[in-house]
């Protein structure tokens, strides 16, 4: 990428490993196959891009910002969203998650309201203080995923599995959950179900 701005440009089959990126924006582009590996993004935009079938593993962020991005079957592993907050926060990094895997996530104070995360594969991942209230999480593997101080009220969580959630530190009403999973609910309280 020989320029810094990009706009409704479409890159394919990138691999980069171990780079920095500097003073980058990229608006309203399509990235396809492509693979970021503990790479370093410094003072870089991404306004409305779609992300299909990429592979981000370990990406460091420094002042730099992601609002309303589209990610689709991509592998989104070790990634802190809040270094991708958009100055103001008038929107959030993520606008859609389709059909991807995400390990290793931490979402702190993010607006997930009314999002669909069906089918997705998010383990091992934090979701401190976000509101994801009136999300889907249906049909997700939520293995080791942990909900801290969220509101939850009409979440829906059925068809779901191995999620770890405080019935007593998040807000719940109204969640819909599945039998048996949602036994899980109950580890807090110590309690023995036979």
């Amino acid at each position: 990428m020989d320029e810094k701005y990009y706009e409704c440009e479409k890159f394919e089959n990138i691999k980069s490993d171990k780079s920095v990126f500097e003073d980058y924006e990229f608006i309203d582009c399509e990235f396809d196959g492509c693979t970021f590996d503990e790479c370093k993004l410094l003072k870089c935009t991404f306004s409305g891009c779609q992300f299909y079938r990429c592979s981000f593993i370990s990406i460091q962020a420094e002042y730099s910002q992601m609002k309303n991005c589209g990610f689709i079957k991509c592998n989104l592993i070790g990634i802190h969203w809040n270094d991708f907050l958009p100055a103001g926060r008038i929107a959030e990094p993520i606008r859609k998650i389709q059909d991807c895997c995400l390990k290793y996530n931490t979402f702190i104070k993010m607006n997930f309201r009314k999002f669909d995360f069906t089918g997705s594969v998010i383990t091992e991942s934090t979701f401190e203080g976000c509101n994801v209230a009136e999300s889907s999480f249906r049909e997700c593997k939520l293995e080791g995923t942990q909900y801290n101080s969220c509101d939850m009220r009409k979440a829906d969580f059925r068809d779901a599995a191995g999620y770890q959630i405080d019935i007593m530190d998040n807000k719940m009403k109204d969640a819909r959950f599945s039998f048996p999973e949602v036994i899980r609910l109950f580890n807090v309280l110590g309690i023995k179900i036979d």
